[in-house]
């Protein structure tokens, strides 16, 4: 729309008309007529008197030399030639006097704004996505703060769709153009005053046909741009789509949808997904310009992605190597009920490097390992399979737990660099005894639930974490002699930690909640455990819970 003003007073006073060669000439020592600006003059009934060249630029209706003795509105009827109030952005008025003093009529200066004022919004809209989009490494968030971004300044609705191996965090790349592409709606977003289509709901599946426009459209980059979207017949549509699409494309027409383009989420040459906005009724169909800012938005909400896929494929790799490494099974133990779990981080978190073990040893007795190595991802996980590998081998030794540890340190320090620590917790029961011998290298202290009695947490030496290569001295283990049915349970940081409430109050919930389950079966005890203290975990978490036979 112009900016522009005009009022409705009537002549005040009955001034004369102004109009034609008296108007013009009023203004001829200002040069008016040379100006770049669209300049009008309207006599005091507001009718044009005069208009120069630059006015034709506001619209191709009539010639602005037909102007003149002519209202605004008529000669500008794409115009809202409404009250001033409502239209004084972008313009200038000031009076005409006559040679008497009198007002005769009114210079209206007016500037064609709506471009600028668009291109303006465009640069905002995109300056805003590049803070908006990409604020995790969440393939769903990520997709969906694009459409928050997009929606409604750009488009009325729309939805955004991932293929399947950038979902799933697969390693292998996109499908060739030349095949077909499934793609799983995973955002989307309608106006609440207009429920979308049945059946266009998230989650929902599009399969694209190779041998249609739609998909060579989109699998070369390019997108399918359908502004006049709600004029096609079936047939058209059907033409450049098929399948699910086709049946998408007539869903949206029939909710309102008349203007349509669909982006193709792409970086590095691969197609990681499909942007699908629409206009609906009520609104401008979309234009080229429309078109330009919705491939820039996609164009940046593509690099996030791409980084969110990334690190997915990265955490599925880690994941898949730390349960590899991690027993699948663990021996049945003289004098011990024992079991584990291990749950990795629900959150952004990385995999990290918790672990856990049980050993046999000589004389029926057993070695229960928790361990922890600083770090996330396949480096942290790696590092976590020697550990363990390490300690198996040393365990063969029947080395005592100080001594373990000791060699673990000094393991762990050839392996890694300096700033690399791991922490670690090694039991060993000896069932003849019913006695625990325990050392810790920076490990949280276990846990200890005995019949009649709270939990308590034994006061052990802390020790130094793995890494340092001090070795021998460094570590110190304690015996506790438990009676049957005592519950000891070792368990890596995550099951306490928390930032909102601290380590203190991590440890008294765990302490309530094992006095609460130490005589449920060890495994409802570690199931409940966890469903109570780590719903959601925020890191990986590694428990072992051990019962002493009677």
């Amino acid at each position: 729309m112009h900016d522009q003003a005009q009022s409705h007073t009537p002549n005040p006073g009955g001034l004369p008309e102004l109009t034609g060669p008296r108007a013009c000439d009023a203004l001829t020592p200002m040069g008016l007529g040379q100006s770049p600006f669209c300049m009008v003059i309207f006599d005091a009934r507001l009718r044009i008197a005069w208009a120069n060249e630059a006015a034709n630029g506001l619209g191709d209706d009539v010639p602005a030399a037909q102007w003149p003795g002519r209202r605004l509105g008529e000669v500008l009827p794409h115009l809202d030639a409404g009250p001033v109030e409502e239209s004084l952005r972008g313009c200038m008025q000031f009076r005409i006097e006559g040679p008497d003093g009198k007002t005769t009529g009114a210079v209206h200066i007016m500037r064609e704004v709506t471009e600028r004022a668009r291109g303006q919004n465009r640069l905002a809209l995109a300056d805003e996505a590049s803070f908006r989009i990409g604020t995790t490494l969440d393939i769903t968030r990520t997709a969906e703060e694009l459409l928050e971004v997009a929606i409604p300044r750009l488009a009325d609705a729309g939805s955004a769709d991932l293929l399947a191996t950038v979902i799933n965090g697969d390693q292998h790349a996109p499908p060739e153009h030349d095949q077909k592409m499934r793609l799983q709606r995973v955002a989307l977003r309608w106006p609440d005053d207009r429920p979308p289509p049945a059946g266009y709901l998230r989650h929902g599946w599009l399969e694209t046909d190779p041998a249609k426009p739609h998909h060579q459209c989109l699998a070369a980059g390019l997108p399918v741009y359908l502004p006049a979207f709600g004029d096609m017949t079936p047939e058209q549509l059907k033409e450049i789509n098929s399948g699910t699409g086709f049946d998408r494309m007539m869903a949206a027409r029939q909710a309102g949808a008349h203007s349509l383009m669909i982006v193709p989420l792409t970086v590095r040459g691969l197609i990681l997904g499909i942007v699908v906005l629409y206009r609906l009724a009520g609104s401008e169909p979309f234009t080229t310009a429309d078109l330009s800012l919705a491939r820039e938005l996609v164009s940046r909400a593509a690099v996030c992605l791409d980084n969110a896929w990334l690190y997915a494929r990265e955490r599925a790799t880690a994941l898949a190597l730390q349960r590899g490494l991690l027993p699948r099974q663990i021996p049945p133990v003289p004098g011990l009920q024992v079991c584990y779990r291990y749950l990795p981080a629900e959150t952004s978190a990385e995999i990290g490097g918790d672990w856990f073990d049980v050993i046999p040893l000589p004389g029926n007795r057993c070695a229960l390992v928790v361990g922890d190595v600083a770090g996330h991802g396949v480096a942290a996980a790696s590092l976590m399979g020697q550990l363990r590998t390490a300690t198996h081998t040393l365990a063969t030794f029947d080395l005592v737990p100080a001594q373990v540890l000791a060699r673990l340190d000094q393991i762990t320090a050839d392996l890694t660099d300096p700033d690399t620590t791991a922490t670690c917790i090694y039991a060993v029961h000896d069932p003849a005894t019913r006695t625990w011998d325990i050392a810790t290298a920076g490990h949280p202290v276990p846990a200890v639930a005995r019949p009649g009695h709270p939990t308590v947490f034994p006061d052990l030496p802390p020790g130094l974490p793995l890494g340092t290569g001090l070795g021998d001295g460094h570590y110190q283990a304690t015996r506790l002699h438990l009676p049957p049915a005592s519950t000891l349970l070792l368990y890596t940081d995550g099951l306490i930690e928390n930032r909102a409430t601290g380590i203190d109050a991590g440890l008294a919930r765990l302490a309530a909640t094992l006095t609460t389950i130490s005589q449920l079966p060890v495994t409802d005890a570690c199931d409940t455990l966890l469903a109570t203290l780590a719903p959601t975990p925020a890191d990986d978490i590694a428990i072992l819970i051990a019962r002493t036979c009677s």
